[in-house]
Formats: structure tokens, sequence, C-alpha cells
């Protein structure tokens, strides 16, 4: 069982006689207490988790995922399932310190911004809208969201 090449999606399969791919597939997105399903609940609790410890707002990636696919074969069992929200693969992985350049300019409401914030830039709801060229900012902390679903499915298949 593996990840795909996709950053923010998980594919595996399973090899072997049709009675063990049977109950393999009833374990995993059978009716009852699907593995499948609570690995993914495992990711989106070691989301929820981060998005507490920095302050994220990690609800768009778990209402990004995909209902898990699942492909029979021959003597094969495929199933995947990935989130599609375009920061998945980020928060999974983690980013460097970068700068993020406007095109032409960047503008963002600025929660809590400093006196000098709000002198240069108009009042917009709880801040001020800001409009700058590019802005540094600190990397994203890796989450590891789905290699926690992954770990723990593993877990409790073999």
């Amino acid at each position: 069982m593996s990840a795909s090449g996709d950053p923010a999606s998980v594919e595996f399969t399973i090899t072997g006689p049709e009675p063990f791919l049977d109950d393999a597939e009833s374990k995993l997105v059978g009716q009852q207490r699907p593995l499948v399903f609570s690995a993914i609940r495992v990711s989106h609790g070691t989301l929820r988790s981060y998005a507490s410890r920095t302050d994220y707002d990690t609800d768009p990636i778990e209402d990004s995922l995909q209902v898990p696919e699942v492909d029979r074969s021959g003597n094969s069992l495929t199933i995947r399932w990935s989130w599609e929200h375009p920061a998945a693969s980020f928060f999974e992985h983690g980013t460097s310190d970068h700068t993020i350049h406007g095109d032409p300019v960047l503008s963002f409401i600025w929660e809590d911004p400093p006196a000098s914030a709000r002198e240069t830039w108009p009042e917009e709801g709880d801040g001020v809208r800001v409009f700058v060229e590019s802005v540094d900012v600190s990397g994203l902390p890796e989450s590891r969201f789905i290699k926690a679903g992954i770990e723990w499915l593993r877990q409790e298949f073999s």
C-alpha cells in the first residue's frame, strides 16, 4: 500500500485471490465501519490539530476531499482518494520561506495591523486593505495529514 505520485492523493492496489480481495474490499470500503473512511477521519483530525496549532483555516482542504474510488479487476483491488484543494499538498509537505509577487499588485485585508499601516491604507472591516507589489512570508510547517491516515490504515489492515 503506498501513496500515488500526486502529493495530495492516495492510491493503493492489493492483489490476491478473489476471496482475499472480497474480504479486503469489505474491510476497506464495505458497509460496516470501513477502514478507508476511518483513515480519512484520522487525516482530517491531524489536519484540524495542525490548524489549531498554526491558526490556519484548513476547512476548505477537508471540504475538497474526493470520495474514494474503487476499481476491481482480475486479481487486484485499487482504491484512490484525494484532496483537490490546490493548497492540500503544501499543507501536507510544508513550504520554505518565500516571496509572493503580485500581478501587478497583491491586495488583502490585514487584520489587526500596526498604526503605521492604518495611516497608509484604507480601513476595511476589521483591518486595512493593503496594496503591495510583493510580500515575504514564512513557510508552512508540514502537517503530514495524508501520511497520518495512510500509516493508520497500514496498521489497521496489517
